[in-house]
């Protein structure tokens, strides 16, 4: 048996309290599809079958019910470790929970966000799985589709621009990238089918008919792909107008309902250093939309 995913056992404590695979879908802000895989992967790893699917949604086996309080006591545990470690740290800690783009960002900005001398210590957690607020997982989440339920703040953030992108060195001297004939005289790189819910890829479906060259299952290998000189794809603009040997080759643009959110406990007015971090994370997005 091998020692299971920590994120897949969230995934199944999320089916159990929803009672259905749509139902956790839409807790942890992912595609119905990612939860099934996640799932059947959690029981080729525990070597047993966990959960049955009917009509009226799921049927957990004897297995999944010997299973779920161990899972509960572990996030538990987890949850009590997390706050006994920064009861004991003289500097406040601030855990982001975010995407791949934005946790570059965040990286590449680290000292606008806990200032100089630092007055706070950044956790950046990149994930597809968007963290449990209310349960402590993380102090800020942000996340591109905004929370249904729970006690939460939300705030809207400034978006960010795309832009379709190319190495240099396949572009050049070549007119057709810089208009509509790119999406068929040119290989195309985007996400996996099961994330086709995302905007960016919502984008490019509907503009372009040709079956993508490469999938990836993370945002960021779009970037690896396309400075390979072989694909154009859609990346952030503050991603792709940094790196040199990559050329815009649409105009910028924000995709229908790219709507960014931020995620925040109820009781953020009583933590100056989450509330500090979130004041700049407003101010970091605004000046990246800007610049792009």
């Amino acid at each position: 048996m091998n020692t299971p995913n920590w994120e897949r056992l969230r995934i199944f404590k999320a089916v159990l309290e929803s009672n259905s695979l749509s139902g956790a879908a839409r807790q942890l802000g992912v595609s119905q599809p990612t939860i099934s895989r996640q799932i059947r992967t959690l029981e080729k790893e525990l070597g047993e079958v966990l959960i049955n699917t009917t009509p009226d949604g799921v049927e957990i086996t004897k297995q999944g019910l010997r299973l779920a309080p161990l899972v509960e006591d572990m996030m538990r545990s987890a949850l009590q470790i997390v706050s006994d470690a920064v009861d004991t740290v003289s500097t406040p800690v601030v855990r982001i929970a975010c995407g791949p783009w934005v946790a570059s960002l965040i990286a590449r900005h680290v000292i606008e966000m806990t200032e100089s001398p630092a007055t706070c210590q950044l956790e950046i957690v990149s994930s597809i799985l968007f963290a449990d607020i209310p349960r402590r997982e993380a102090d800020i989440a942000i996340r591109t589709k905004k929370p249904e339920k729970g006690r939460m703040k939300v705030r809207r953030l400034p978006h960010f621009n795309y832009a379709v992108y190319a190495a240099e060195s396949l572009v050049a001297g070549r007119e057709s990238a810089f208009d509509d004939r790119r999406f068929s005289r040119f290989e195309w790189a985007m996400l996996l089918p099961e994330l086709d819910h995302f905007p960016t890829s919502k984008w490019l479906k509907a503009h372009c008919n040709k079956a993508p060259l490469l999938r990836c299952s993370t945002s960021i290998n779009l970037l690896d792909a396309v400075k390979s000189g072989h694909v154009l794809a859609i990346l952030p603009a503050f991603i792709g107008d940094n790196e040199h040997i990559l050329k815009r080759v649409s105009s910028p643009f924000i995709p229908d309902h790219g709507q960014i959110w931020m995620v925040l406990p109820d009781d953020v007015g009583r933590r100056p250093h989450v509330r500090a971090v979130a004041d700049r994370l407003v101010a970091l997005f605004a000046d990246i939309t800007n610049s792009t």
